[in-house]
């Protein structure tokens, strides 16, 4: 059966009457979506625009009662969604689970936020106020990758409706399941017309919504290269625009770092959904001190585990032959291997693969690889060694381990990096902030 497009609170038939096919990468089971084309977006474009219109008019309880309605939803069916999830991503069942539960804290957590509106009434002098008002952006495009589908789209999309903007959402081509289901889950509480819109399709559907000048706004997350595209077409409709794009992330043991505490925050922060993560680690530096230590006790630990159960498969053909042929590229640093053999896989799994000391500014050593590689690498002296991390292309994550919370702080302060944990894995994260 093929999956229909959604819009004006209905399934439809796409226009273009192409189709594709996703194969799981875990199983036989395939999915027929519709390859939607430029006159399937433009039906949606009304759509989207009556569900702006209903949405601004609705009062901020009304609007916290649907998120909370949905967050409900999101729980009650986790079980179907994370089986969805898994198919298409690759992902372990637990892992599904864990994601769809965070989802539904999202909407949640916008819920409660929506009701806190902050009053800007400004007095200028004793007889004159300034008022200010909060309005919605407009219709939002917002394009979906396929290594979270559903956690990305929770961080955005319950935000974008409690604002008060209708949504235009087209979900990666390798990952549409989950979110499908969940527009179908949300006709149970009868939302306003096109509030919601979903098409499918790909990365030339994708284009179209960009450069749509009914769409008010972008939100992408994506690679790097893709993400500057956009931006550059943006700039031709003065589009607002959100960018979530490529990580070469770091991590930093200071020197009073609690070796085995930390390297279980570091197996989780590297190895997260097979190290398909934005946010992932795939550098760490080691002070001298404890280097010796910490590689025993990190090469120990990695032994003990069997891979094949903490983690799924590169969840694309694409993807994978992306880490193979890198990997060929740098037969010369084999000798730096120190856990782990590259090995062809039909089903495309990927064990960890353990660099230490690459050459600064090698290839592995300097771009996003998006899957289980790591590179180990040992310093001497703090300014430096954050001179280094900051010698990036990207400055998207990082995660800092010490015992001492205060020197901690300020050295992480001191990374040019958005988002920060300390003593902590990537994984932690809080539907609040």
């Amino acid at each position: 059966m093929r999956q229909k497009i959604f819009y004006s609170n209905k399934w439809h038939s796409s226009v273009s009457k192409k189709k594709f096919i996703r194969k799981s990468p875990i199983s036989n089971t395939k999915t027929i979506y519709s390859d939607c084309n430029i006159l399937d977006l433009k039906k949606i474009i009304p759509s989207a625009r009556d569900g702006l219109i209903l949405n601004k008019k609705l009062s901020l309880k009304k609007r916290s009662q649907y998120l909370y309605k949905i967050s409900r939803l999101i729980t009650k069916n986790r079980f179907k969604l994370s089986k969805f999830e898994s198919l298409e991503t690759g992902k372990k069942i637990q892992d599904s689970l864990n994601e769809i539960d965070y989802s539904a804290k999202l909407w949640l957590s916008a819920s409660k936020l929506v009701l806190n509106k902050i009053d800007y009434k400004i007095q200028n002098t004793r007889k004159v106020y300034t008022k200010i008002f909060h309005e919605p952006v407009g219709i939002v495009g917002l394009i979906i990758p396929w290594n979270f589908p559903f956690i990305v789209l929770s961080e955005r999309l319950p935000f974008i409706l409690a604002s008060g903007n209708s949504a235009i959402i087209k979900p990666s081509e390798f990952s549409s399941k989950s979110i499908i289901y969940l527009l179908k889950l949300t006709q149970k509480i009868n939302l306003p017309q096109g509030l919601l819109n979903l098409i499918t399709g790909k990365k030339e559907i994708g284009s179209s919504i960009v450069k749509n000048k009914d769409i008010n706004m972008i939100s992408f997350t994506g690679s790097t290269s893709v993400g500057k595209a956009i931006m550059k077409e943006c700039s031709n409709s003065i589009k607002r625009l959100s960018l979530e794009l490529g990580g070469k992330n770091s991590m930093l043991f200071l020197k009073d770092a609690e070796i085995e505490r930390s390297i279980n925050f570091l197996l989780s922060s590297f190895t997260v959904n097979a190290g398909q993560a934005c946010v992932g680690i795939s550098k760490v530096f080691i002070p001298a001190n404890i280097e010796k230590e910490f590689l025993n006790k990190f090469i120990k630990k990695l032994k003990s585990i069997n891979f094949k159960k903490l983690y799924g498969p590169i969840s694309t053909d694409k993807q994978y032959k992306n880490i193979k042929n890198l990997i060929l590229r740098n037969k010369k640093f084999n000798k730096k291997i120190i856990f782990g053999k590259f090995k062809v896989s039909l089903n495309k799994f990927i064990e960890p693969l353990i660099y230490h000391n690459l050459p600064v500014g090698c290839e592995i050593d300097k771009m996003e690889i998006f899957g289980p590689i790591l590179s180990i690498n040992t310093y001497k002296s703090y300014d430096k060694v954050i001179s280094i991390i900051n010698k990036t292309n990207y400055g998207l994550s990082s995660v800092v381990v010490g015992k001492n919370i205060e020197q901690a702080t300020k050295i992480a302060q001191q990374i040019n990096a958005g988002r920060i944990w300390i003593n902590s894995a990537v994984i932690t994260n809080y539907p609040n902030i």
